[in-house]
């Protein structure tokens, strides 16, 4: 029971974060959910309403599994395994949010040609080239860990194949858009950690 109220607070907190940063930004005439929509090869536009769906099911499975358990038929999860899941949640949790603020005015949920954006290299961007999927990618290992159901392991997967994927995009249009500076950044930063 107490690993479930902890992690359910932490997905609280984790879209809490998400959606005060969204709110924040619309607030200055920032547009934050750029997935699916915008100047983009059509190939980047089916592959961010694929993310978009996978992210708003995903986050209704993980509350769905995290606080009705036993809804879904689930695999035993000893209490080892939940604490896992919960410190790997958490250290997402921790990782979107330090990634969000440092990228302040520049975070965006996809990405459109025509946007205004500048590179961030700073802070958690030293350790990382993509620490906000990176905190993604953790609370849903971490929440399939804690408590592990087929459907919660199966759209684990697919949001990470998709933020891969997504990553990937993203990484092509920094190229075109910041050139060498990009470039240069690439080969001093991981994708991941």
């Amino acid at each position: 029971m107490l690993i479930q109220i902890i992690m359910l607070m932490l997905l609280c907190v984790f879209y809490f974060i998400y959606f005060a940063k969204a709110v924040m930004l619309k607030k200055q005439g920032i547009s934050v959910d750029l997935l699916g929509k915008g100047d983009k090869p059509k190939k980047a536009v089916c592959i961010e309403i694929i993310l978009k769906t996978v992210t708003v099911c995903g986050a209704l499975i993980k509350f769905t599994s995290t606080a009705l358990p036993n809804l879904i038929w689930s695999f035993n999860a000893v209490l080892t395994m939940q604490i896992i899941g919960c410190v790997l949640a958490a250290a997402g949790v921790i990782l979107f949010g330090f990634s969000i603020t440092e990228m302040r005015n520049n975070w965006r949920a996809g990405f459109d040609k025509n946007q205004n954006t500048s590179l961030v290299t700073n802070g958690i961007y030293k350790i990382s080239r993509n620490p906000a999927f990176a905190g993604f990618d953790l609370l849903y290992i971490g929440c399939s860990i804690a408590f592990p159901n087929i459907i919660m392991i199966l759209i684990s997967l697919i949001a990470l194949i998709a933020f891969h994927i997504q990553i990937l995009s993203e990484e092509q249009f920094l190229t075109e858009k910041f050139g060498q500076e990009y470039i240069d950044y690439k080969a001093k930063v991981k994708r991941y950690l």
